[in-house]
């Protein structure tokens, strides 16, 4: 760990809090003053020990390498040195976070204080000190501005939350309190999507309609079509396990719809049914295009991995030629080499100065040259064939290639279109379950 290089505190309010844990007593500025002084003090207690470690880890640095073979005895003493710095360095390091988290606890409680006590503001003042704002800061913040009529911040603090449909019925509340109903609504309905049954959704299901205005025909021309959806969401959700409860929401839909358009609910869930028929037959259309475009896809895949095939042979039919080449040169650069090492030794059989030793070494030489020189005039073939193996292998993988596709067309065009089968048999089952539902209310 190099805390010379990456300071994890650089202030008072960097460290991290354990916001939910914490219970303290009345905390008050003077207390986080207090353990501020304590913190910059271990701070500066920090400094000097991380400087020290910066400059025993460079004069380490220096005997890495060659310049350090004959130095074993200096870089033991550097690196006890290090190890004796750098522990040091951990513990005033671990005194610093220890204080620094009793700072952050204490800024969280002074302003826990100041919110039960009704000042807002100050509350708000301390809560922006903690740098690590996780929900359940943000939050806080919210409710203090929220708590000021400071409706606008509120909902901006309770927007950077994680999206939870219990977060957003906030959002709404806070839009009805500023009278921003157009607003309100479009959070409702941002709950009610896609309906999943929790209970801030009945929460909003129950508000929606509640939440009337004189603009609201203006600003959703498409509000009773909207929550009529929902409606059937919530039909359809609960068809398996609560059929009556199902009939029930099924002749809301209708019904919300039938008041908005001065029509008939019999006639209204005909046109509900037909939708829903239509939807089944563009399910159904889709398919069939895809099953074609499905054929396409497949036959573009053969077509590929019949090229890769022809690509791989042609590789290979080249490398042929290469590899003649490439023999010929293995076996020229073989003659070379005993040609050059029968000079050597000729030569210094030659010399009055040579000795014994080199005349055996280039004796050695000589053989080995020789050697290497008879292998590959007695291995033609097997080289040549070691130099095309890997052109070899990839016309083999290719046509595997090739052959497992053809193998395998069913099912590469049933993942194709299986997307598609799956929007079918949700259109027809919804389908049916409106028909189910129709016939329940209206046949």
């Amino acid at each position: 760990m190099n805390f010379n290089k990456t300071r994890i505190l650089t202030g008072v309010f960097t460290a991290g809090i354990v916001l939910s844990s914490f219970v303290a007593q009345a905390a008050e500025e003077k207390d986080i003053a207090e353990l501020e002084k304590q913190l910059i003090q271990v701070e500066s207690q920090l400094l000097e020990p991380e400087l020290r470690l910066d400059k025993l880890q460079q004069d380490r640095s220096k005997y890495d390498g060659a310049s350090g073979w004959f130095q074993g005895g200096k870089k033991k003493a550097l690196e006890a040195e290090i190890a004796k710095t750098q522990s040091l360095v951990d513990q005033q390091y671990s005194q610093m976070k220890t204080v620094a988290d009793q700072v952050q606890k204490m800024v969280f409680s002074v302003a826990q204080t100041f919110e039960k006590n009704g000042q807002y503001s100050k509350a708000i003042e301390y809560y922006l000190k903690i740098e690590n704002r996780t929900d359940s800061v943000r939050e806080r913040v919210a409710a203090c501005y929220k708590a000021g009529a400071d409706y606008g911040q509120a909902i901006k603090w309770l927007l950077e939350m994680q999206r939870t449909d219990n977060v957003l019925l906030e959002v709404v509340d806070c839009c009805k309190l500023d009278n921003s109903m157009k607003e309100a609504v479009y959070w409702l309905f941002e709950i009610l999507k896609p309906w999943s049954g929790n209970s801030a959704e009945l929460t909003a299901l129950d508000l929606i309609e509640k939440y009337d205005y004189p603009q609201r025909k203006n600003d959703y021309p498409d509000f009773f079509r909207r929550l009529s959806d929902v409606y059937i969401a919530k039909a359809v959700a609960a068809y398996d396990s609560n059929f009556l409860q199902a009939t029930r929401d099924y002749r809301k839909a209708v019904e919300l719809l039938a008041n908005d358009m001065n029509e008939t609910p019999s006639m209204v869930s005909f046109a509900i049914l037909d939708r829903h028929q239509n939807d089944y037959r563009a399910a159904l259309e889709i398919l069939d295009r895809q099953k074609e475009a499905a054929e396409r896809n497949f036959e573009d895949k053969v077509r590929r991995a019949r090229s890769e095939i022809d690509d791989a042979e042609d590789r290979l039919r080249r490398a042929r030629y290469d590899a003649d080449r490439d023999y010929e040169n293995r076996l020229s650069t073989a003659e070379h080499n005993v040609k050059r090492a029968s000079d050597r030794l000729n030569e210094l059989k030659a010399s009055t100065t040579a000795t014994p030793d080199e005349i055996s070494r280039a004796q050695q030489n000589l053989d080995s040259a020789t050697r290497d020189l008879d292998y590959v005039r007695r291995n033609r073939e097997s080289l040549i064939r070691d130099y095309l193996r890997p052109y070899h292998r990839a016309v083999e993988e290719a046509r595997d290639t090739y052959d497992k596709l053809l193998a395998n067309r069913t099912r590469i065009i049933e993942e194709y279109i299986a997307p598609y089968k799956r929007q079918v048999a949700e259109a027809k089952k919804a389908y049916d379950l409106i028909k189910s539902l129709h016939d329940a209310n209206f046949k």
